[in-house]
């Protein structure tokens, strides 16, 4: 059975398994930034097999306007059973209030069928763009 739970500390060696899992080099590769990321979150959602952490979402943001859906993860051998839908469930609910959810995702049908089931809208629905600046030195 999956239980998910809203964590107010997350250690590092407790996820670090599932960006390795999913091959998301930029955490893996700088641990200490993914350690300070999860410490400055808005909230961090668990799902766990037992004692097992089997997923994760992090979102960032201020709670009350804008809320950004930083990392959905599901360990590739625990996927397509709802836990990234029950996670996305949780953290929707928590934050149903907030003017705007966001997310950057990959343009892939799958990814894209996933989350347009979880309701969200590509921003051009809305006649807008997404842009992000990224720090090419780090």
């Amino acid at each position: 059975m999956i239980t998910i739970r809203k964590q107010e500390i997350v250690k590092l060696e407790d996820v670090l398994h599932l960006y390795q899992a999913v091959g998301w080099t930029n955490y893996t590769h700088q641990p200490q930034m993914l350690e300070k990321a999860l410490s400055h979150s808005l909230a961090i959602y668990l799902a766990y097999a037992g004692d097992a952490v089997v997923g994760l979402v992090r979102l960032v943001g201020d709670d009350f306007s804008s809320v950004l859906v930083q990392d959905l993860i599901v360990l590739p051998s625990y996927q397509c059973q709802g836990i990234g839908r029950d996670l996305m469930k949780e953290a929707l609910g928590d934050y149903k209030d907030a003017y705007q959810v966001q997310l950057v995702t990959e343009q892939t049908e799958k990814t894209l069928g996933f989350y347009r089931s979880m309701g969200f809208e590509s921003l051009s629905t809305y006649n807008c763009i997404g842009m992000t600046w990224v720090n090419r030195e780090k």
